[in-house]
């Protein structure tokens, strides 16, 4: 079981947030509220908080400046805010999961089995990995029915979510069928190539060919294959392919 803290200076906000959390979260079993930084540093002083989730507007102040007073090293972090231009801001300091308001719920869902996931690190992983080889290349091992299969991690084009299970799509029309939710890699993948750009995708940017918004807002990949990018992520998508194409 794990606690959280949700710092957001406008009181109804607060509550809304507590209120999904308690009743859809169930590994959450403590929470503790803030409407300031100042509030929020003596709360993470006084108890052991796991998760923290940060409004970036406070008025004067902003969810960072909680950060830069050395808290959150040990936390989870989860942004929940209007504004979308801190995104890449946000990754920067680490987060686990950039929400825009208003709050999809099966975003946040997705964010918390995010940050639960990355607090287990002690416990067995879904996916382990090895270290890197004489190529420099990174590896992971990943768990599927019959066994597991080891590949190079640049290899991955995109993950796609099937149900309870995650479809692997990697350089030479291979598929992998892993015995585990999409959201259970996302943090143990290496970042900044594997980006989350929809809750049923993860796409590896090394493979990136192109973007359409013809028939919707699409990733065009290695391979021929074409991947949604939803709304939501689509401006921090289009900020990340052009930092990494410079």
């Amino acid at each position: 079981m794990f606690s959280a803290l949700i710092l957001d200076d406008e009181a109804p906000a607060r509550k809304f947030l507590h209120g999904l959390l308690a009743e859809h979260c169930t590994q959450l079993s403590a929470f503790f509220l803030a409407g300031d930084i100042p509030t929020a540093a003596r709360l993470l002083q006084e108890n052991e908080i796991d998760i923290l989730f940060l409004d970036v507007n406070l008025g004067t102040e902003t969810g960072f400046d909680l950060l830069q007073q050395g808290t959150g090293r040990h936390q989870a972090l989860i942004f929940v805010t209007a504004h979308e231009e801190f995104s890449l801001k946000a990754i920067k300091a680490r987060a686990i999961d950039y929400l825009l308001k208003p709050i999809d719920i099966d975003e946040l869902l997705l964010a918390v089995d995010k940050a639960t996931g990355f607090l287990k690190s002690t416990r067995p992983a879904p996916v382990a990995q090895t270290p890197a080889s004489d190529t420099g290349k990174q590896q992971v091992i990943v768990n599927h029915d019959d066994g597991f299969e080891l590949f190079d991690q640049s290899r991955i084009l995109f993950a796609e979510a099937e149900g309870s299970y995650t479809a692997f799509y990697l350089e030479g029309a291979q598929k992998i069928i892993a015995s585990r939710q999409l959201g259970s890699y996302e943090t143990l993948l290496a970042s900044p190539f594997f980006f989350r750009s929809h809750k049923s995708y993860i796409i590896n940017l090394r493979h990136l060919k192109g973007y359409s918004s013809k028939n919707g807002y699409t990733a065009l990949l290695s391979e021929g294959y074409e991947v949604p990018v939803s709304r939501r992520k689509l401006s921090l998508f289009l900020e990340l392919s052009k930092k990494l194409g410079s």
